[in-house]
């Protein structure tokens, strides 16, 4: 092995605790050996070769097998997956989702990306292991996904699963996965340039997005497009390229009197008029609008925030402080005691 890192170094320290030492026993049964990098072009050479080298055809009647494990926590989770060829390649995937997910959904998002990865290298028999017994069993038939936005996901799978000749999902014991689980809690981490083994990127959206309640609130009528609402009339979804000539029309036209951002927004609405960046369009429109610029009212505002009366009347609350010392005055004094009124100052 060569590599320009330390890792006969760290391997070899008498002092090794947790992961390191597990790393050292499993490295141990290879007979290892390691050697400073030489001349980059060696290099340059190595990595060409495996970029432009194909893999092995598919044998008839062989399987691939997949290793799915998704972990998640209050803010965000990760996947680890795992994706062994019948020729023996290893291609293992870490991933980070930047959306906060559950368990179940995380074990989902999982079996989806590794599908996704055994789809891409061109696998068309996979075996598939995960240690989520309620994925498994929903995907077998033996549960039923009540939730539904597991249904959706189950749905998913298996619309996935028909891109390939056979697909069997198993559940095994967490201990036969702790590869994939390592992957799946390494999946916060930064991914490192040096590293061509393993495969780590980041989702920031779920697979399955929930646009089922959003729909709801829409109808077409006649080829066009109106938003619902619970106590104001259909409103016209415009286009992008429509908005800019409506606000200018309702500000400035006929009828317009050059109001505020927000109010311009609720006039859009009373129009007869919708589309869902409103509020912030018009706000954006004001702030760069000139003759509001050259015509607005002076800004009187205090240069400070105004302090809220604590006190609710004159002499109720007071603040006392102790100065000093000082000189020595008449009468052997030198401190001073200031007291303030809350109501008064």
């Amino acid at each position: 092995m060569r590599t320009d890192q330390a890792i006969r170094q760290v391997l070899q320290k008498p002092d090794l605790a947790g992961r390191m030492m597990t790393w050292a026993i499993e490295l141990s049964q290879y007979d290892l050996q390691y050697e400073p990098r030489h001349a980059i072009k060696v290099q340059a050479m190595a990595d060409f070769l495996v970029e432009v080298t194909g893999d092995p055809p598919e044998e008839a009647g062989t399987r691939w097998r997949l290793h799915v494990d998704g972990a998640s926590n209050q803010m965000s989770g990760g996947a680890g997956v795992i994706l062994e060829s019948p020729a023996g390649v290893i291609y293992e995937q870490s991933t980070k989702f930047e959306f906060p997910v559950s368990n179940n959904q995380a074990e989902y998002e999982t079996l989806l990306g590794g599908l996704t990865l055994a789809q891409e290298v061109g696998a068309t028999k996979l075996e598939v292991c995960s240690d989520s017994q309620v994925v498994t069993s929903q995907v077998n038939g033996s549960y039923q996904a009540r939730d539904s936005l597991l249904q959706k996901y189950l749905e998913k799978v298996r619309e996935l699963s028909k891109q390939f000749e056979e697909v069997t999902i198993q559940h095994v014991p967490r201990e036969r996965n702790t590869r994939a689980d390592l992957l799946s809690k390494l999946a916060s981490t930064k991914p490192g340039v040096e590293n061509r083994s393993l495969i780590q990127g980041i989702v920031k959206e779920p697979a399955v997005k929930a646009l089922r309640r959003e729909a709801s609130k829409y109808a077409t009528i006649q080829g066009q497009l109106f938003r619902k609402g619970l106590s104001q009339p259909l409103l016209k979804c415009l286009h992008p390229d429509q908005t800019n000539y409506v606000l200018r029309e309702v500000h400035e036209g006929c009828c317009g009197h050059h109001i505020g951002g927000k109010a311009l927004a609720r006039k859009l609405i009373r129009a007869g008029y919708y589309w869902p960046s409103m509020m912030k369009d018009s706000k954006e429109f004001m702030r760069k609008y000139v003759k509001c610029q050259e015509n607005a009212d002076f800004h009187r505002e205090p240069a400070s925030e105004l302090s809220l009366l604590t006190s609710s009347r004159p002499f109720a609350q007071w603040g006392v402080d102790l100065l000093g010392p000082f000189p020595v005055g008449p009468g052997q004094v030198k401190y001073l005691i200031v007291a303030i009124d809350y109501y008064t100052k």
